[in-house]
Protein backbone atom coordinates (compact mmCIF):
# COMPACT_ATOMS: atom_id res chain seq x y z
CA UNK A 1 0.00 0.00 0.00
CA UNK A 2 1.37 3.35 -1.01
CA UNK A 3 1.02 6.32 1.27
CA UNK A 4 -0.02 9.58 -0.26
CA UNK A 5 1.95 12.72 0.25
CA UNK A 6 1.32 14.07 3.78
CA UNK A 7 0.04 10.76 5.21
CA UNK A 8 2.04 9.08 7.93
CA UNK A 9 1.71 5.65 9.54
CA UNK A 10 2.39 4.58 13.10
CA UNK A 11 5.95 4.08 14.17
CA UNK A 12 7.04 0.91 15.91
CA UNK A 13 7.31 2.77 19.21
CA UNK A 14 3.72 4.06 18.93
CA UNK A 15 2.43 0.56 18.19
CA UNK A 16 4.30 -0.92 21.17
CA UNK A 17 2.95 1.79 23.51
CA UNK A 18 -0.59 1.19 22.26
CA UNK A 19 -0.30 -2.58 22.70
CA UNK A 20 1.12 -2.09 26.20
CA UNK A 21 -1.77 0.20 27.24
CA UNK A 22 -4.29 -2.28 25.80
CA UNK A 23 -2.62 -5.15 27.71
CA UNK A 24 -2.80 -3.21 31.00
CA UNK A 25 -6.49 -2.48 30.48
CA UNK A 26 -7.31 -6.10 29.56
CA UNK A 27 -5.26 -7.37 32.53
CA UNK A 28 -7.08 -5.10 34.98
CA UNK A 29 -10.46 -6.09 33.56
CA UNK A 30 -9.65 -9.80 33.78
CA UNK A 31 -8.47 -9.46 37.40
CA UNK A 32 -11.75 -7.74 38.25
CA UNK A 33 -13.74 -10.55 36.65
CA UNK A 34 -11.71 -13.21 38.47
CA UNK A 35 -12.16 -11.42 41.81
CA UNK A 36 -15.92 -11.08 41.27
CA UNK A 37 -16.23 -14.76 40.38
CA UNK A 38 -14.32 -15.76 43.51
CA UNK A 39 -16.16 -13.38 45.88
CA UNK A 40 -19.69 -14.21 44.74
CA UNK A 41 -19.80 -17.71 46.30
CA UNK A 42 -18.25 -16.35 49.51
CA UNK A 43 -20.83 -13.58 49.66
CA UNK A 44 -23.61 -16.10 49.04
CA UNK A 45 -22.32 -18.38 51.82
CA UNK A 46 -22.08 -15.46 54.24
CA UNK A 47 -25.63 -14.34 53.35
CA UNK A 48 -26.94 -17.89 53.87
CA UNK A 49 -25.32 -18.12 57.32
CA UNK A 50 -26.60 -14.66 58.30
CA UNK A 51 -30.14 -15.54 57.19
CA UNK A 52 -30.08 -18.75 59.26
CA UNK A 53 -28.92 -16.88 62.38
CA UNK A 54 -31.53 -14.15 61.93
CA UNK A 55 -34.32 -16.67 61.32
CA UNK A 56 -33.43 -18.62 64.48
CA UNK A 57 -33.26 -15.40 66.50
CA UNK A 58 -36.63 -14.24 65.16
CA UNK A 59 -38.51 -17.45 65.97
CA UNK A 60 -37.00 -17.92 69.42
CA UNK A 61 -37.51 -14.25 70.37
CA UNK A 62 -41.11 -14.35 69.13
CA UNK A 63 -41.93 -17.47 71.14
CA UNK A 64 -40.21 -16.16 74.27
CA UNK A 65 -42.27 -12.96 74.11
CA UNK A 66 -45.48 -15.00 73.88
CA UNK A 67 -44.52 -17.54 76.54
CA UNK A 68 -45.81 -17.60 80.07
CA UNK A 69 -44.24 -19.48 82.91
CA UNK A 70 -40.71 -20.67 83.36
CA UNK A 71 -38.45 -21.24 80.39
CA UNK A 72 -36.32 -24.35 80.62
CA UNK A 73 -32.89 -24.39 79.03
CA UNK A 74 -31.59 -27.70 77.72
CA UNK A 75 -27.98 -28.72 77.42
CA UNK A 76 -28.05 -28.28 73.63
CA UNK A 77 -27.78 -32.00 73.06
CA UNK A 78 -30.34 -32.14 71.44
CA UNK A 79 -32.76 -29.93 73.42
CA UNK A 80 -31.88 -26.25 73.39
CA UNK A 81 -34.97 -24.64 74.88
CA UNK A 82 -38.46 -25.54 76.17
CA UNK A 83 -41.24 -23.01 76.72
CA UNK A 84 -45.01 -22.81 77.14
CA UNK A 85 -47.25 -20.69 74.92
CA UNK A 86 -50.75 -19.82 76.13
CA UNK A 87 -53.63 -20.43 73.73
CA UNK A 88 -56.45 -18.96 75.78
CA UNK A 89 -57.37 -18.36 79.43
CA UNK A 90 -57.45 -22.11 80.16
CA UNK A 91 -53.94 -23.29 81.13
CA UNK A 92 -54.83 -26.82 80.00
CA UNK A 93 -54.85 -25.56 76.40
CA UNK A 94 -51.26 -24.25 76.48
CA UNK A 95 -48.73 -25.36 73.86
CA UNK A 96 -45.34 -26.71 74.81
CA UNK A 97 -42.67 -25.68 72.31
CA UNK A 98 -39.29 -27.40 72.27
CA UNK A 99 -36.34 -26.12 70.26
CA UNK A 100 -33.95 -28.94 69.54
CA UNK A 101 -30.91 -29.63 67.40
CA UNK A 102 -30.84 -32.29 64.70
CA UNK A 103 -27.63 -33.20 62.91
CA UNK A 104 -29.06 -35.70 60.43
CA UNK A 105 -27.49 -35.22 56.97
CA UNK A 106 -25.58 -32.10 58.04
CA UNK A 107 -21.83 -31.75 57.27
CA UNK A 108 -19.00 -30.94 59.67
CA UNK A 109 -20.97 -31.33 62.91
CA UNK A 110 -23.41 -28.57 62.00
CA UNK A 111 -27.03 -28.96 63.03
CA UNK A 112 -30.56 -27.93 62.18
CA UNK A 113 -32.60 -26.05 64.75
CA UNK A 114 -36.10 -27.51 64.84
CA UNK A 115 -39.17 -25.97 66.48
CA UNK A 116 -41.21 -28.88 67.79
CA UNK A 117 -44.77 -28.24 68.98
CA UNK A 118 -45.23 -31.00 71.57
CA UNK A 119 -48.98 -30.41 71.73
CA UNK A 120 -49.91 -31.08 68.11
CA UNK A 121 -46.70 -32.72 66.84
CA UNK A 122 -45.92 -29.98 64.31
CA UNK A 123 -42.20 -29.66 63.47
CA UNK A 124 -40.62 -26.77 61.59
CA UNK A 125 -36.98 -26.46 60.58
CA UNK A 126 -36.09 -22.98 61.80
CA UNK A 127 -32.46 -22.82 60.72
CA UNK A 128 -29.68 -24.92 59.25
CA UNK A 129 -25.89 -24.82 59.44
CA UNK A 130 -26.09 -23.99 63.17
CA UNK A 131 -23.20 -24.77 65.46
CA UNK A 132 -24.50 -27.18 68.07
CA UNK A 133 -21.54 -26.61 70.36
CA UNK A 134 -22.90 -25.48 73.76
CA UNK A 135 -20.24 -22.76 73.86
CA UNK A 136 -21.60 -21.34 70.58
CA UNK A 137 -25.24 -21.43 71.74
CA UNK A 138 -24.66 -20.05 75.19
CA UNK A 139 -28.05 -19.27 76.72
CA UNK A 140 -29.22 -18.00 80.09
CA UNK A 141 -32.62 -17.22 81.55
CA UNK A 142 -33.27 -14.90 84.46
CA UNK A 143 -36.33 -12.91 85.56
CA UNK A 144 -38.20 -13.28 82.28
CA UNK A 145 -35.18 -12.40 80.12
CA UNK A 146 -33.63 -14.98 77.82
CA UNK A 147 -30.22 -14.22 76.38
CA UNK A 148 -28.75 -16.55 73.79
CA UNK A 149 -26.13 -16.73 71.08
CA UNK A 150 -26.65 -18.34 67.69
CA UNK A 151 -23.73 -19.21 65.39
CA UNK A 152 -24.03 -20.47 61.82
CA UNK A 153 -21.59 -21.13 59.04
CA UNK A 154 -21.92 -22.04 55.39
CA UNK A 155 -19.10 -22.97 53.06
CA UNK A 156 -15.64 -21.61 53.71
CA UNK A 157 -16.57 -18.24 55.23
CA UNK A 158 -16.02 -17.42 58.91
CA UNK A 159 -18.97 -18.22 61.20
CA UNK A 160 -21.71 -15.63 61.68
CA UNK A 161 -22.62 -15.10 65.34
CA UNK A 162 -25.38 -12.95 66.82
CA UNK A 163 -26.35 -12.29 70.45
CA UNK A 164 -30.05 -12.01 71.24
CA UNK A 165 -32.09 -10.90 74.22
CA UNK A 166 -35.79 -11.70 74.45
CA UNK A 167 -38.05 -10.56 77.27
CA UNK A 168 -41.30 -12.29 78.19
CA UNK A 169 -44.30 -9.96 77.94
CA UNK A 170 -45.79 -11.60 81.00
CA UNK A 171 -42.95 -12.75 83.22
CA UNK A 172 -43.57 -15.77 85.41
CA UNK A 173 -44.94 -15.20 88.88
CA UNK A 174 -42.29 -15.47 91.59
CA UNK A 175 -42.21 -18.78 93.41
CA UNK A 176 -43.67 -18.59 96.94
Amino acid sequence: MKLKLGEKGFTLIELLVGITIAAVIVGAASMTVVTMMRLTPQSNNWAIALHQVQNAGHWISRDVQMSQGEITLGDGNPIFLTLTLPQDQNPDNNKTIVYQFDEEDMPDGLKRLIRNNQTDGEQIIIAEYISGDPDDTNASYESGMLTFIITATSGDVPPVTRDYEAMQRVPPAPSP
